[in-house]
C-alpha cells in the first residue's frame, strides 16, 4: 500500500539536498523535487510543453468545418 506524499522544506549544499534527520529514505529512494520559478528559468524546458510547437498542417484547410465529408463522403458544408 503507498502512503500519501509529503511536502518537506529542505536545503540544497554542496551539490546534495539535505534532508532533515527525521526524514528517513531507503537507499534508491526516488524523490521529486520542484523548484521556485525564478530557479528554474535556467533548466531546459520539459519536452512535453512543446508539443504545440511540433504541431504541423496535416490536411485540408476545411478539415474541421468539413470532417464527415473526409470521414464518410457526406457533402461538404
Amino acid at each position: 500500500m503507498r502512503t500519501m506524499s509529503k511536502s518537506i522544506r529542505t536545503i540544497y549544499r554542496n551539490g546534495q539536498i539535505e534532508l532533515p534527520p527525521e526524514v528517513q529514505l531507503p537507499d534508491n529512494t526516488y524523490v521529486t523535487v520542484i523548484l521556485p520559478d525564478d530557479l528554474a528559468e535556467d533548466i531546459a524546458p520539459d519536452p512535453a510543453f512543446s508539443i504545440p510547437d511540433l504541431a504541423q498542417d496535416i490536411g485540408p484547410e476545411d478539415l474541421s468545418r468539413n470532417l464527415e465529408h473526409y470521414l464518410y463522403g457526406h457533402p461538404k458544408q
